[in-house]
């Protein structure tokens, strides 16, 4: 059943519950019918009931990467709590090519769908590519719903690697290498791609960042030899952390002490020289589009979200996961803001990111 239909279904059924209502009401006064009319009205003009359940079948929920990757592992862990909440069942689809953000995005505007979908990915994507990249959107076309996890990016180096067992160690090299060294990060202008161009740049080190398809092909050429050095998120390095030491940590705070208690933050290594903290939050959004046009959809969506992200099965799955280090629910306007802070990255470092400046 469509969502059209229910929402016609639902109405019809409203109108033929007034209908018997008054029907079977006992006779009044004239003056006591007027003030049956006057509460009618008031009631008619009242905020309407909430919904408690999503008025369709299903709920496109649209990743932007490939199945079986981190966005798909994290989503797993409470899809099954926001379905039950929601009443409905998800169907996922994975938009894993070069534009998947820009697909994905259309997914979510499809002008001839009537279902309701919404999308999970690295936010700061979102104004990267929006800034950087040709696109017949903006910020303005995203509504959030809320924040999964929260990850730094950071510096990995091979675990037998003695060249650098700081970051002191590493910048102190960097700066004086005759040979430069590399820096293997993902796709050009994904979060930590950009890390690695603010960190080499302000730092003032002797290194080329070597983009690759994606992260996991920049840990393989990382832990092969490849490369000197990988930029990428922490929760990344975690699955591999038998094969890699991380030493540095591009955020404020260190959330594997339990793994690399010596990993410093931006304020312990960058003593001379500027950084930015480049913490990036996987989160939920959908279109302006739909809070737009179905308010009540969208209130709860974001009603239930928060309670799936509460519900301790959720919790329980993100413990399995090893993503509990990471979790860090944000509500719509707090992930705005913090949004809105990485935005102010991009604005402050145009002329070393932005591929149009050539």
């Amino acid at each position: 059943m469509t969502r059209r239909m229910k929402t016609i279904i639902c109405l019809l059924a409203a109108m033929l519950m007034a209908v018997s209502a008054t029907a079977c009401a006992p006779a009044q006064s004239t003056t006591e019918t007027a003030v049956a009319t006057d509460t009618s009205a008031t009631a008619a003009t009242a905020e309407p009931v909430a919904l408690t359940a999503l008025p369709a079948d299903k709920l496109n929920y649209v990743i932007a990467a490939a199945a079986g990757g981190g966005l798909d592992i994290v989503s797993r862990c409470f899809s099954d709590q926001w379905a039950s909440a929601l009443d409905t069942t998800f169907e996922y689809a994975y938009e894993d090519a070069g534009s998947s953000y820009a697909m994905g995005l259309n997914d979510l505007n499809d002008d001839d769908s009537d279902e309701y979908s919404v999308m999970c990915g690295l936010a700061e994507s979102l104004p990267a590519m929006f800034a950087y990249q040709d696109s017949s959107y903006t910020m303005d076309d995203i509504a959030w719903i809320g924040n999964v996890y929260s990850d730094a990016n950071c510096v990995m180096v091979r675990s037998d690697d003695d060249r650098f067992n700081s970051m002191a160690d590493l910048i102190a090299y960097a700066r004086t290498a005759e040979q430069p060294l590399t820096i293997s990060t993902p796709q050009a202008l994904t979060p930590a791609n950009m890390t690695a161009s603010i960190f080499v740049q302000n730092a003032g080190l002797n290194a080329n960042v070597v983009v690759y398809e994606g992260g996991s092909a920049a840990r393989k050429d990382l832990i092969g030899g490849q490369v000197d050095i990988s930029i990428g998120g922490i929760t990344t390095a975690v699955n591999i952390k038998d094969q890699v030491k991380v030493i540095g940590i591009f955020g404020s705070k260190n959330p594997v002490t339990d793994i690399w208690p010596n990993a410093e933050t931006i304020d312990q290594f960058a003593t001379d020289f500027s950084m930015p903290d480049m913490t990036v939050h996987c989160s939920v959004w959908t279109s302006a589009k739909l809070r737009d046009e179905h308010p009540d959809v969208y209130q709860l969506l974001v009603d239930t979200f928060s309670a799936a992200m509460t519900d301790s099965a959720t919790t329980a799955k993100f413990d399995e996961a090893s993503q509990t280090p990471f979790i860090s629910y944000m509500g719509p306007a707090d992930l705005g803001s913090a949004l809105d802070t990485f935005s102010t990255v991009l604005t402050d470092y145009d002329a070393l990111l932005n591929p149009k400046n050539g």
